[in-house]
């Protein structure tokens, strides 16, 4: 393999005209440059410069190489240049991937945030649940991805990802107003709901549908399903018109429309929220996940409210 410094050596004498100047302009004694660039042609296997009276002049393969690693080196000062660029945010892309409520709540504002921090980076958001999301950022075709899990019951495998907690996202009971429990002001058991139809959260990721399912039989009771909706604001409807009640997370306690009330459970139930990441994630990884984290402190504030005006 050639040596790129004996290759620099060699477009040094090109450019100075002789051995002794291209010692000068290096740095290096003439002796040095003389054996780099015998050995370089020992290298090669054939001459290089052609002696004369005045210095040396490069013969074919001289010339050739010479131009190459000129070439070779506006290569390297461009990707010093990419390099920095992207160590510096100045460039690149970040792919993201994110669950149904988080990309509804989460995503928005702290893409908005990102965007004024790092408008030259490109963005991209695809709704994933977290199995595909695990699989996408093994895979390299993700960079960063928001997923949740249930620690002590459905946690999600994440392997050798990296794991930031985020926020834990509380679960409520959703009732229409008229319910017998709605007006109750403490966290209300499952068990007092065993009589009740339920509208189940059937949305992309499976935890949705198995939450509701073990939480029910820890209370002692399989759920009356009435509906099924992959859809936080259809279910806050369905229960506004008296239909069922149901579970919904913190972060979609702002679909809820009028006519439904927010309880909390007895016990209390959270989803943990993660930003998951592979290694050699792109440095914007970083930035995106601190604005995340104000994002999620802000939306924790909201839920707080929503729970005790609800």
């Amino acid at each position: 393999m050639l040596d790129l410094r004996q290759l620099r050596i060699l477009a040094a004498v090109a450019g100075s005209g002789s051995m002794t100047g291209a010692a000068a302009d290096l740095s290096y004694t003439p002796s040095a440059v003389s054996q780099q660039m015998a050995a370089l042609e020992r290298r090669i296997g054939t001459p290089l410069l052609v002696r004369h009276a005045r210095g040396v002049r490069l013969t074919a393969v001289g010339q050739l190489l010479v131009q190459r690693v000129d070439e070779i080196d506006d290569r390297l000062r461009g990707l010093e240049s990419e390099v920095e660029d992207l160590i510096h945010q100045r460039a690149g892309r970040l792919r993201l991937g994110a669950f149904a409520s988080a990309a509804t709540r989460l995503l928005p504002p702290a893409i908005g945030a990102f965007r004024q921090q790092c408008p030259d980076i490109d963005l991209t958001l695809d709704i994933l649940d977290a199995q595909a999301a695990v699989r996408a950022l093994d895979e390299g075709s993700l960079d960063l991805a928001v997923v949740f899990d249930y620690p002590d019951q459905l946690r999600v495998d994440t392997g050798q990802l990296a794991r930031r907690e985020l926020i834990k996202d509380p679960m409520f009971v959703t009732l229409p107003e008229d319910h017998p429990q709605a007006g109750r002001s403490t966290p209300i058991s499952l068990d007092a709901l065993r009589d009740d139809q339920w509208i189940r959260d059937c949305g992309p990721d499976p935890t949705c549908r198995e939450v509701l399912d073990l939480l029910c039989r820890q209370a002692g009771f399989r759920p009356s399903i009435a509906f099924e909706s992959d859809n936080h604001l259809a279910i806050g409807r369905l229960v506004a018109t008296g239909v069922g009640v149901a579970l919904v997370p913190g972060l979609a306690a702002e679909q809820m429309p009028a006519g439904v009330r927010l309880r909390a459970l007895r016990p209390a139930v959270s989803r943990r929220v993660v930003a998951l990441t592979a290694p050699g994630t792109p440095p914007v990884a970083a930035t995106m996940i601190t604005i995340l984290r104000d994002t999620c402190r802000e939306a924790a504030t909201e839920i707080a409210a929503a729970r005790r005006s609800g």
